[in-house]
């Protein structure tokens, strides 16, 4: 895996964790959540790390 690939991985968790913990304040609909949920992974296209 390259650094830009590790970087690009780091940012997409980082920004669904944020989705997370916004929807679990209720500050998004389920709707909302989902959309931005399905946004990120087009956008950010994560390599996926099985260990």
């Amino acid at each position: 895996m390259t650094t830009k690939e590790l970087r690009d991985n780091v940012t997409f968790l980082s920004a669904l964790r944020m989705l997370e913990g916004m929807a679990e304040r209720k500050l998004l609909s389920e709707a909302e959540t989902e959309r931005a949920r399905t946004e990120l992974k087009r956008r950010l296209r994560p390599t996926l790390i099985f260990a």
